[in-house]
Protein backbone atom coordinates (compact mmCIF):
# COMPACT_ATOMS: atom_id res chain seq x y z
CA UNK A 1 0.00 0.00 0.00
CA UNK A 2 1.24 3.26 -1.04
CA UNK A 3 1.44 5.80 1.72
CA UNK A 4 2.80 8.90 0.28
CA UNK A 5 2.94 10.52 -2.98
CA UNK A 6 6.74 10.12 -2.71
CA UNK A 7 6.82 6.70 -3.04
CA UNK A 8 5.35 6.63 -6.71
CA UNK A 9 8.72 8.28 -7.81
CA UNK A 10 10.69 4.63 -6.23
CA UNK A 11 8.45 2.35 -7.54
CA UNK A 12 8.28 3.47 -10.69
CA UNK A 13 12.13 3.24 -10.86
CA UNK A 14 12.07 -0.49 -9.21
CA UNK A 15 8.87 -1.58 -11.93
CA UNK A 16 6.84 -2.47 -8.90
CA UNK A 17 3.79 -0.40 -10.65
CA UNK A 18 2.48 -2.36 -13.40
CA UNK A 19 0.95 0.93 -15.10
CA UNK A 20 0.09 0.69 -19.14
CA UNK A 21 1.94 3.53 -20.91
CA UNK A 22 0.31 4.79 -23.88
CA UNK A 23 2.36 6.93 -26.48
CA UNK A 24 -0.27 9.09 -28.61
CA UNK A 25 0.79 11.23 -31.16
CA UNK A 26 -0.46 15.13 -30.48
CA UNK A 27 -2.80 14.86 -32.95
CA UNK A 28 -4.85 12.17 -30.99
CA UNK A 29 -4.75 14.19 -27.54
CA UNK A 30 -6.15 17.13 -29.31
CA UNK A 31 -9.03 15.00 -30.15
CA UNK A 32 -9.96 14.19 -27.11
CA UNK A 33 -9.49 17.61 -25.82
CA UNK A 34 -11.91 19.16 -28.05
CA UNK A 35 -13.98 15.95 -27.89
CA UNK A 36 -14.64 16.66 -23.84
CA UNK A 37 -14.69 20.57 -24.37
CA UNK A 38 -17.61 20.35 -26.82
CA UNK A 39 -19.29 18.73 -23.99
CA UNK A 40 -18.38 20.63 -21.32
CA UNK A 41 -19.05 23.71 -23.26
CA UNK A 42 -22.87 22.06 -24.15
CA UNK A 43 -23.69 21.48 -20.90
CA UNK A 44 -22.90 24.62 -19.27
CA UNK A 45 -25.07 26.09 -21.96
CA UNK A 46 -27.73 23.99 -21.23
CA UNK A 47 -27.45 24.70 -17.67
CA UNK A 48 -27.56 28.48 -18.82
CA UNK A 49 -30.20 28.98 -20.73
CA UNK A 50 -32.04 26.68 -18.11
CA UNK A 51 -31.36 29.02 -15.31
CA UNK A 52 -32.32 32.34 -17.46
CA UNK A 53 -35.33 30.97 -19.21
CA UNK A 54 -36.89 30.68 -15.74
CA UNK A 55 -37.12 34.25 -15.71
CA UNK A 56 -37.89 35.52 -18.61
CA UNK A 57 -41.22 35.11 -20.29
CA UNK A 58 -41.48 36.60 -24.03
CA UNK A 59 -44.19 38.88 -24.35
CA UNK A 60 -45.64 39.54 -28.07
CA UNK A 61 -47.95 42.86 -28.11
CA UNK A 62 -50.62 43.55 -30.95
CA UNK A 63 -51.20 46.48 -32.92
CA UNK A 64 -53.62 48.52 -31.38
CA UNK A 65 -52.68 47.74 -28.21
CA UNK A 66 -52.30 50.29 -25.63
CA UNK A 67 -48.45 50.15 -23.99
CA UNK A 68 -46.29 51.86 -22.21
CA UNK A 69 -42.79 52.65 -23.98
CA UNK A 70 -39.62 53.81 -22.06
CA UNK A 71 -39.32 57.81 -21.90
CA UNK A 72 -35.34 58.36 -22.83
CA UNK A 73 -35.17 61.49 -21.79
CA UNK A 74 -32.16 63.88 -21.36
CA UNK A 75 -31.11 66.64 -18.80
CA UNK A 76 -30.75 69.73 -19.95
CA UNK A 77 -29.39 73.19 -18.17
CA UNK A 78 -30.57 75.47 -20.80
CA UNK A 79 -34.14 73.89 -20.65
CA UNK A 80 -34.11 73.57 -16.54
CA UNK A 81 -35.44 70.50 -17.29
CA UNK A 82 -33.86 67.23 -14.91
CA UNK A 83 -34.24 63.64 -16.48
CA UNK A 84 -34.76 61.97 -13.44
CA UNK A 85 -37.70 63.86 -12.34
CA UNK A 86 -39.48 63.32 -15.87
CA UNK A 87 -41.76 59.83 -16.10
CA UNK A 88 -39.41 56.91 -17.02
CA UNK A 89 -42.89 55.72 -19.25
CA UNK A 90 -44.74 57.41 -21.19
CA UNK A 91 -48.98 55.77 -22.81
CA UNK A 92 -48.27 54.97 -26.42
CA UNK A 93 -50.17 52.17 -29.00
CA UNK A 94 -48.37 49.73 -31.22
CA UNK A 95 -48.88 50.81 -34.50
CA UNK A 96 -46.58 47.54 -36.41
CA UNK A 97 -44.17 45.05 -35.36
CA UNK A 98 -40.73 44.96 -37.14
CA UNK A 99 -39.14 41.70 -36.79
CA UNK A 100 -39.32 39.60 -33.93
CA UNK A 101 -38.48 41.98 -31.27
CA UNK A 102 -39.13 45.42 -32.67
CA UNK A 103 -42.36 47.58 -32.58
CA UNK A 104 -43.11 51.04 -34.43
CA UNK A 105 -45.09 53.02 -31.47
CA UNK A 106 -46.93 55.93 -31.95
CA UNK A 107 -47.81 58.50 -28.36
CA UNK A 108 -50.87 58.44 -26.95
CA UNK A 109 -51.06 62.00 -26.97
CA UNK A 110 -49.22 63.33 -30.12
CA UNK A 111 -48.17 62.39 -33.33
CA UNK A 112 -44.65 61.21 -32.50
CA UNK A 113 -43.94 57.54 -34.31
CA UNK A 114 -40.60 56.03 -32.92
CA UNK A 115 -39.39 52.16 -33.61
CA UNK A 116 -38.88 50.69 -29.96
CA UNK A 117 -37.58 47.14 -28.98
CA UNK A 118 -39.69 44.91 -26.72
CA UNK A 119 -37.49 45.43 -23.91
CA UNK A 120 -38.26 49.08 -23.35
CA UNK A 121 -42.06 48.14 -23.49
CA UNK A 122 -44.22 47.25 -20.91
CA UNK A 123 -47.89 46.33 -20.75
Amino acid sequence: MVTHGSSYKLLRNLGALNEPHVQMHRDDELQILRKNLKARLTEAYESNRHQYNLRSRPIIYKVGQVVFRRNFAQSSHEKKFNAKLAPLFIKAIVKEKVGSNYYILQDADTTNIGTYHAKDIRP
